[in-house]
């Protein structure tokens, strides 16, 4: 039988290293000109160039799992803060779920909750965004649709790819502690818990319509609090572990992002008003955040 601890610290850091990869804030990307038009996005339309949709996301899964390598200085500071919360998070895994308790009520509804989060219901939403746009010509529509296909997509084989890897039980098997590779190397599976697929999926749509739909406030946090309650949900349900929902958000929100900034015709980078910074003092060991305020162009 398989140890859960250090398997755990293994996938702790390997998530660590790919959300921080993924975070524009963390990458350094190089952000293109404020301009009052929209640049050239993405040509990748289902109808007029199907091939290039797939182009797209060969790319973005090229850029996503090859990123890691490019973190350099004090981008890699990033990776302790959400390594020190995920391996919180996983630490008290097996006490959240026990002090849940039997439900079924509360596990029925969760799980027709769940429904939100899943393929039958976000890929006909997006498809249908798509249509809409593409028929009454409206390019925000169109474009919104067809980049949450692509974060769909990806967010999918990023999910599916972590799930091979980490291959960790859900609660309802073995004996409840969400033990990692408990079979060894004997069995693969790509329906393990860890990380939560509806999470994810769920996360990479949010963060598309939230950057499609500017200076909407209420709007954005009725859409971020329904992928919450997804999220929350296949933890009450009793699918996952709330690890495996904590992380499949992050990484869903930050490839929502990370697609939307490449592919958007309609993204214009601005300066924030307030940036974060990692800090590290090697002579005494110690960590800390540095804030600075940056004009508004």
């Amino acid at each position: 039988m398989g140890s859960s601890r250090l398997p755990a610290g293994i996938v702790t850091l390997v998530l660590a290293v790919l959300f921080v990869a993924l975070c524009p804030m963390a990458r350094g990307q190089a952000l293109p000109p404020s301009s009052a038009t929209p640049r050239a996005g993405s040509t990748c339309d289902l109808v007029s160039s199907t091939l290039t949709c797939f182009a797209d996301v060969f790319r973005d899964q090229a850029g996503i799992w090859t990123a890691p390598a490019r973190l350099r200085g004090r981008k890699l500071l990033w990776l302790v803060p959400f390594g020190v919360a995920t391996t919180l998070a996983l630490e008290y895994d097996a006490r959240a779920m026990s002090a849940l308790g039997p439900g079924p009520t509360r596990v029925r509804v969760s799980n027709d909750y769940t429904y939100l989060g899943s393929g039958y219901t976000l890929v006909p939403a997006a498809g249908l965004t798509y249509l809409l746009g593409k028929i009454d010509h409206k390019e925000r529509y169109r474009e919104t649709g067809m980049l949450s296909l692509e974060a769909l997509a990806d967010a999918g084989l990023v999910a599916e790819g972590i799930k091979l890897a980490a291959n960790r039980q859900r609660p309802y098997a073995g004996d409840g502690t969400g033990k990692f590779w408990p079979d060894d190397t004997d069995i693969y599976t790509t329906s393990g818990s860890f990380p939560s697929g509806h999470s994810t999926a769920t996360f990479a749509v949010a963060r598309v319509i939230v950057e499609e739909t500017p200076g909407h406030p209420w709007l954005h946090a009725a859409i971020y609090g329904l992928a919450t309650g997804v999220a929350i949900a296949r933890v009450t349900g009793d699918n996952h572990f709330p690890s495996d929902a904590l992380v499949g958000s992050v990484i869903g929100y930050e490839i929502g992002g990370y697609v939307y900034h490449r592919r958007s015709a309609f993204y214009v980078p601005k300066a924030k008003s307030l940036q974060l910074e990692p800090l590290y003092n090697p002579l005494t060991g110690s960590f800390g955040v540095s804030l600075a305020l940056a004009a508004r162009p």
